[in-house]
């Protein structure tokens, strides 16, 4: 009898461990469809109290998310088709031209020779982009080969994980104050001190990530795309989409408006260039000192530095989903290292789905 408390220990471990495993291939859709139950509940609520019922209410928010995802995605794809023609034809005009050596190339310390040498080959001459295009795409060409093969396969296996993803939400939608009533009982027999300051922490951060994330992302994509309209440079709606999804990513953006920058000082256009890489410095400044960390770590009182590498150290570890798991764990530490108590989090606003699934120390204290 001795060894049983170790035994009622190892047990439930050793079961969430087989579930994983079980489960393994299916858990990015569970877990999306949780975080996109928990950023969308209080539109849910919302719907509820408006006297829609449960499957009316799911089924609006199924539609609503499905809508924005694919109605900007085909006005997208129609503005880009536009823009990669006109790629198309500046890629035309400068094959058959040729693209001139810029001034800044012969500047260059140490390597000034060797770079004009290689240009006036491989650049200068008519058809040379062409052909060094061709050569690298036929150095390609295996590892796309490869890549295509694979292509068809991991297009059904994504599908399958969004109709899953979908198919979980709605559920979600309809019974989540059930889901929430074995969620808060699990939690509680598990961490009876510390479950109510998760629950409270988990919706703060996600939802403050998510606001954060995405309305940052479409500024980026509008200012600097408008940006890059005006220095001159091609295709600036296109740019300004890649800048937009890069933006979701700490550093993608400005990955997006030095290359655009590059380019631009690669045409001979340096003033444009050095006024648009100051642009784009001076805005980067102002979102990531203001406007991200407080959209971000306000509701959970965050510093500037906690947000970043919440940002950074998710993204690299857990990819897309780590954007929110690591907000979270960082909130989770700071209130850790003040030395807060339950009450004090309770002095912060409860969230809106506080009401979805109560406790069972809440219904004891009601």
């Amino acid at each position: 009898m001795a060894g049983m408390p170790y035994f009622t220990t190892i047990l439930p471990f050793a079961f969430v461990v087989s579930l994983a495993i079980l489960l393994k291939h299916f858990l990015g859709s569970l877990a999306w469809a949780a975080l996109l139950a928990v950023i969308t509940w209080p539109l849910h609520e919302a719907l509820l109290r408006r006297g829609f019922s449960r499957l009316g209410s799911a089924a609006t928010l199924l539609v609503g998310l499905i809508v924005s995802f694919v109605g900007p995605s085909i006005f997208l794809f129609n503005t880009l088709r536009t823009e990669l023609a006109t790629v198309e034809r500046i890629f035309t005009r400068l094959n058959q031209t040729g693209v001139p050596a810029p001034e800044w190339l012969g500047k260059l310390p140490f390597i000034s020779e060797r770079a004009l040498a290689w240009w006036q080959e491989h650049l200068a001459l008519p058809g040379g982009l062409g052909a060094l295009l061709r050569t690298t795409a036929g150095d390609l060409v295996p590892h796309l080969t490869s890549t295509v093969g694979t292509l068809g396969p991991t297009i059904l296996a994504n599908a399958l994980y969004l109709f899953l993803t979908l198919l979980t939400l709605f559920v979600l939608y309809v019974e989540g104050k059930a889901v929430m009533q074995y969620v808060d009982r699990a939690g509680e027999r598990l961490l009876p001190k510390h479950y109510a300051v998760l629950r409270r922490l988990f919706p703060l951060s996600v939802r403050g990530t998510a606001l954060g994330l995405c309305s940052v992302a479409v500024l980026e994509g509008i200012v600097l795309g408008v940006a890059y309209g005006i220095a001159g440079a091609p295709a600036p709606a296109l740019l300004g989409v890649i800048t937009g999804y890069l933006a979701l990513i700490p550093g993608g953006a400005p990955l997006s408006f030095t290359s655009v920058s590059l380019l631009l000082l690669g045409q001979g256009h340096a003033g444009a260039a050095l006024g648009l890489f100051s642009w784009g410095a001076f805005e980067l400044f102002m979102v990531d000192k203001f406007v991200r960390p407080k959209l971000i770590g306000h509701r959970v009182n965050l510093p500037f530095l906690a947000v970043l590498f919440g940002l950074l150290g998710g993204v690299s570890t857990l990819g897309v989903i780590g954007l929110f798991i690591g907000p979270f764990l960082m909130a989770i530490l700071f209130w850790w290292l003040r030395g807060a108590e339950l009450e004090i989090i309770d002095d912060v606003p409860a969230p809106e789905d506080a009401s979805v699934g109560r406790s069972a120390s809440d219904k004891r204290a009601a």
